[in-house]
């Protein structure tokens, strides 16, 4: 991990760097302008553009980043695929009911979560088997 963010870093710097360095105009043999970091051949006519870095980000701006991640994890609350509590709920849930189906046998009766008793034969338990699986599958890491 730390070369990760090291080699990021470094990257990074190099960018910068190049960003710094300034961008050259001019027009090709067939009329095209061309902007590049490198410079064109000798022969042909050029101007230097010098590109200045931008201003480091204001407080505000820092406020406003803030503000706008807090939104996101907001949004993301209550969405069963992006809120972690979620996520660890259903992953429980899943594999309850996978564990409870595995041991099932045909007309035994289930408690729904609307307090309902129904019955499962076979196909039925082996659908709801796919089922618990699937969100296993999806909601646990």
């Amino acid at each position: 991990m730390k070369h990760v963010i090291l080699i990021g870093l470094t990257v990074g710097l190099l960018m910068s760097g190049m960003a710094l360095a300034g961008v050259y105009r001019w027009v090709d043999e067939n009329g095209k302008v061309v902007y590049s970091q490198m410079p064109p051949p000798e022969s042909v006519k050029s101007e230097k553009i010098q590109v200045n870095a931008p201003p480091p980000a204001t407080r505000n701006e820092q406020e406003s980043k803030k503000a706008e991640a807090a939104s996101v994890e907001a949004e993301n609350k209550g969405n069963p695929a992006l809120d972690p509590g979620l996520r660890k709920q259903y992953c429980e849930k899943g594999r309850k009911n996978l564990k409870v189906l595995q041991n099932a046998e045909p007309g035994m009766g289930f408690v729904t979560e609307d307090k309902k008793l129904i019955r499962l034969n076979a196909d039925e338990i082996a659908v709801k088997i796919k089922e618990s699986e699937a969100v296993i599958k999806a909601y646990c890491d």
